[in-house]
């Protein structure tokens, strides 16, 4: 074998012979480059993906070992595909052949090394890129000395350019590579096949520019040789040998990647995309397990079910972003405090559910309670909001309160009802509780038949001018006689209309029997001034309410000024513009707009000019202190003198006694609401009231 083979002085060689190549055989070994390039990238993603050193380290190898097989293989096809006047049935030196696989293989190595490394630097990409192109060049030049050619010599400028070649493709596949690995994920996998080709035409362009710095002479020198591998044998090992090794790395990395993908989708399905926790499905399942592990050790757990104090407010005032914001806040701290064997999850909305294990005694789950607690109570801050965000917790216990996972749940969240009544931070079960939960269950599904069977029903309270006496108007208030249990109350039945979705149909219910009482007084002869009706936010929100509210005025034939919608302070803090725009054409239509609750929303008081609103209705809380809190007095007088100054009549509700009326009055409230004046009644009772001495003549002034 020759040493140095840049002499083309030596006597021994004759003249210069004549060299080809077979397309369709240069296009299968570009082909099978390709192929290789894919196979690593691929191979190079496991390695990023493993999740253990060990798994990383076979892919590595597994890696190194398919992509040298490709190469060596995309090498000894172009070989194939290349002949020489004179041999063209050219034989291979068997040990050289196999020889040259090793500097592939250590040079794909290095290459994959560098490719599994979460960022390049510039020294890192030199010294892969080096290292690859010195693995490629061996095994080329390694492998050509495998040829059975004595007369075969190098133009040494081209082999020069073939090493800066092989270096500079080599750089620019590992960057391009670099490069996919930072695309978002859609478009990942385009980009990869883009480049597995490029890497492919990068090792192919290493191999016929080196193949360009060979000459072949006609040698008068024969030597003697190991055995040799004929050009069919040589098909063969290559279509045998680098097919097997390549179709079981992709055929590896596809299953591999199949089950990463099938991981992914798992934790998709078992986690809650807003916080990350777990969610209900994932948590009833390590509850199942954690129920099997307490039977066999003979130790109790505890499920706690809790939720944020008066979230709606935040996503009513601030929107559901700030809403976003603070829950995953929640999320975070409620991760700090429990242990590995322990669980927490998000059950839905502002719910979050926690698995406390191996307790000694059911009392061992108020340090947790308490702990819990403690850390909710620092305020939660961002941009320029602080909110103090208080939970409210319940407690079941495995085996005291129930053996059965659903069980526990309900028993702890009708639990955490009660520690949200008491205000009493956390409450553990109560037997009692199941049956008042059930109730709500039962009431749910009856509410909705109540909207259909009539079993709803309004009553009306008058609203009083403070100075006369007289009435001006009444608010319509939803009634629920139950078939079996009864009358049920509004603070009942209002929330779990929200809780269920029934809101919007309830709120437009109440509008069109309300409308329709209207039109049947006026028909009497009775001047009642305007009827209010309550609109929940979920309602104004539609963009369709307020063709809706017209379809039902003309149903009814009532003079939209004869109605007056009160909507609450806190559905009104983070009005959009569309809303703003609504309430407008609203008013236009002539009918009035109240504020209910005035005051409760802790809002800034800016946002009142913006909207077109006739009344202010403050809220009963401020009433009950009038004669005993000089902030009540001080609120009061402050909301009557800003109403009078917007132009805007004041209203105050829940007065209960002569002396608050009065109070209310020397504040500046002309308009007041309450159990002193007159109770809800229904509308029968409404119209047996002597028109003449109840009624005052809706004057401007206090309608």
């Amino acid at each position: 074998m020759e040493v140095w083979r840049f002499d083309i002085t030596d006597p021994s060689l004759g003249p210069l012979l004549e060299s080809s190549y077979d397309p369709l055989l240069v296009t299968l070994s570009i082909a099978i480059a390709c192929f290789a390039g894919l196979t690593a990238l691929m191979l190079a993603d496991r390695m990023v993906a493993s999740p253990s050193p060990t798994s990383k380290n076979w892919w590595h190898v597994g890696g190194a070992v398919a992509m040298g097989c490709g190469i060596w293989a995309m090498h000894f096809s172009a070989m194939l595909a290349f002949s020489v006047e004179g041999h063209e049935r050219m034989g291979y030196t068997l040990s050289l052949t196999v020889l040259s696989l090793i500097p592939a293989i250590l040079g794909s190595g290095a290459a994959l090394h560098f490719m599994a490394h979460p960022s390049l630097k510039v020294r890192q990409l030199l010294i892969g890129a080096l290292l690859m192109a010195a693995g490629i060049g061996s095994m080329h030049y390694t492998g050509m000395e495998a040829m059975h050619m004595e007369g075969l010599r190098y133009h040494f400028p081209f082999f020069v350019l073939s090493i800066a070649v092989a270096f500079l493709l080599a750089l620019a596949s590992l960057y391009l590579h670099f490069r996919v690995r930072r695309l978002p994920a859609f478009s990942e996998s385009g980009m990869t096949l883009v480049a597995g080709v490029f890497m492919g035409f990068a090792v192919a362009g290493m191999h016929y520019t080196a193949m360009g710095a060979s000459r072949f002479y006609h040698s008068s020198v024969t030597v003697a040789h190991d055995s040799l591998l004929s050009q069919d044998g040589m098909a063969a090992a290559i279509s045998g040998f680098a097919g097997l090794i390549l179709g079981l790395s992709l055929l590896v990395t596809w299953v591999d990647r199949q089950k990463a993908i099938q991981r992914m989708l798992e934790h998709l399905a078992n986690t809650d995309t807003l916080t990350g926790l777990p969610n209900r499905a994932c948590f009833r399942r390590r509850l199942g397990q954690a129920l099997s592990h307490s039977q066999r050790h003979s130790t109790r757990l505890a499920v706690m079910f809790m939720d944020l104090n008066d979230f709606k407010t935040i996503n009513d005032s601030l929107g559901h972003a700030a809403g976003d914001r603070v829950l995953r806040e929640f999320a975070r701290r409620l991760t700090g405090p429990i242990r590995g064997e322990d669980a927490v999850a998000r059950f839905g909305g502002d719910e979050f559910i926690m698995l406390i294990q191996d307790l000694a005694m059911p009392e061992d789950a108020i340090q947790t309670a308490e702990r819990l607690l403690r850390i909710m109570d620092a305020p939660i801050e961002f941009e320029d909001w602080k909110f103090h965000a208080q939970a409210s917790i319940g407690i079941s216990i495995y085996p005291d309160d129930s053996e059965q996972a659903d069980e526990l749940i309900q028993q702890a969240d009708a639990a955490m009802y009660q520690a949200k009544r008491h205000d009493s931070g956390y409450h553990f079960f109560d037997p009692n509780m199941t049956d008042r939960a059930m109730l709500r269950v039962r009431l749910g599904n009856d509410l909705r038949d109540a909207l259909e069977q009539d079993q709803l029903f309004l009553h009306y309270q008058p609203q009083v001018n403070l100075q006369t006496g007289k009435w001006i108007g009444v608010e319509a208030l939803a009634r629920w006689h139950h078939p079996q249990e009864g009358d049920i109350p509004p603070s009942v039945f209002i929330p779990l209309a929200e809780r269920i979705g029934l809101v919007v149909p309830l709120g437009e219910w109440a509008l069109r029997r309300a409308c329709q009482q209207g039109r049947t007084w006026l028909d009497a002869g009775m001047a009642f001034g305007r009827i209010a009706v309550n609109v929940a936010a979920p309602q104004l929100a539609r963009p369709e309410f307020v063709k809706r509210l017209r379809h039902i005025l003309e149903s009814a034939d009532l003079p939209a000024r004869y109605l007056e919608l009160e909507i609450t302070e806190s559905s009104l803090m983070n009005s959009d513009q569309s809303t703003i725009n609504r309430l407008q054409e609203i008013r236009r239509m002539g009918v009035s707009l109240a504020i209910d609750d005035f005051g409760t929303g802790y809002s800034s008081l800016s946002y009142l000019k913006h909207l077109p609103i006739d009344k202010l209705k403050i809220d009963s809380s401020f009433v009950d202190g009038v004669m005993a809190d000089p902030r009540d007095q001080a609120i009061i007088r402050a909301v009557a003198d800003m109403g009078g100054s917007l132009g805007f009549i004041v209203l105050a509700e829940g007065i209960e006694t002569e002396e608050q009326g009065q109070a209310v009055l020397q504040l500046g409230c002309r308009q007041g609401q309450g159990f002193f004046f007159a109770r809800p009644a229904d509308a029968e009772s409404i119209d047996r009231e002597p028109n003449e001495a109840q009624w005052d003549d809706a004057s401007d002034d206090t309608m």
